[in-house]
């Protein structure tokens, strides 16, 4: 049988939504941290954080951040970046700064991971491997992270 046979068997469109579907259900599921679950499963034998107004703000905080895709980090961080440079220019003297400097040399090599899996995403064929193009992304993440902390 050719592919002229093939072709015909098939139903393109009720194919192509089973297809796009699943896709969908992929990307819902890869979308989110999966640590949420897991801190929340550890963190659920009993109150960790007291019934503090202040204890009770921590975990609403973190309840906050575990459920955010990483899109909403990297929309997140970009906002941070786009405050944050600016005041540690004009802070920069001075010993105010540090704590600017400190954020900052979190959200730098969070955005840049974040991008840079963005662009391998879009631009390494998927017939390549694509796992290398991770692995150098971690490699780079890190020597980013080192070289503004340690450094």
């Amino acid at each position: 049988r050719g592919f002229a046979a093939r072709k015909s068997q098939s139903t393109a469109p009720e194919t192509t939504n089973l297809m796009l579907s699943r896709l969908q259900t992929v990307v819902r599921r890869t979308q989110r941290l999966p640590m949420a679950a897991t801190v929340r499963y550890f963190s659920a034998d009993g109150d960790k954080v007291g019934n503090t107004a202040g204890g009770q703000a921590v975990k609403r905080a973190t309840n906050n951040f575990l459920d955010m895709s990483v899109t909403e980090i990297h929309h997140r961080a970009n906002l941070a970046l786009a405050v944050a440079t600016p005041i540690a220019f004009a802070l920069s003297p001075s010993i105010i700064n540090y704590p600017v400097d400190l954020a900052l040399g979190v959200l730098i090599p969070v955005h840049s991971h974040i991008c840079l899996n963005l662009v391998a995403a879009d631009y390494v064929p998927p017939g390549t491997s694509r796992s290398l193009a991770k692995i150098g992304i971690w490699i780079v993440t890190f020597v980013t992270a080192f070289g503004i902390w340690i450094v």
